[in-house]
């Protein structure tokens, strides 16, 4: 396995032939960019597992969280999906979900006499490429938290929010 550091402080990424394809700028990312190694096309409303050819394995008790890019979120394109536990040693796999939605047109179909005769439904194709080497998703060292004890109580103490929700704390 080759990795990034040796340290027991960062993570080791298994690169097989794609050692180009996790990038960072240690000390000012937030995150290793991830790369696509296949062509793939989103289309509207469809997750697809896009295939990026590595594998990592955190430091102890350290994941990792994959958030979107502003590039792709730009072009309509979102990252869904969980968390990369620190047991997992699979290939990650970044659910991506084109948001476009496709633009429909009615166009009139005349006769030689101008009398309407059909009407054509069109659809802008709003699809998305994904070409193998464009950078996907960013990918963050994440500390586990559930050695944090959880315990259930009849009531929770008030809090200057308390249950406001959505939006309350300001936009």
């Amino acid at each position: 396995m080759s990795g990034i550091c040796d340290s027991e402080e960062c993570a080791n990424l298994d690169f097989d032939a794609y050692q180009d394809f996790a990038v960072a700028h240690p000390g000012s990312d937030l995150g290793y960019d991830l790369y696509s190694i296949e062509d793939v096309t989103l289309q509207p409303g469809k997750p697809i597992k896009v295939r990026t050819g590595i594998a990592v394995e955190g430091a102890p008790g350290y994941g990792f969280i994959l958030g979107d890019r502003s590039s792709m979120a730009a072009r309509g394109v979102t990252y869904a999906g969980g968390r990369i536990d620190a047991g997992y040693r699979g290939e990650i796999l970044v659910c991506l979900i084109n948001t476009n939605q496709a633009e429909l047109h009615l166009r009139p179909v005349r006769n030689d006499a101008g009398q309407l005769t059909d009407l054509i439904l069109e659809k802008t194709d709003v699809s998305v490429h994904i070409r193998k080497g464009d950078k996907i998703v960013q990918m963050s060292p994440f500390a586990a938290m559930t050695e944090v004890e959880a315990v259930v109580v009849e009531e929770l103490s008030p809090s200057e929010r308390d249950q406001e929700g959505f939006g309350s704390s300001g936009r």
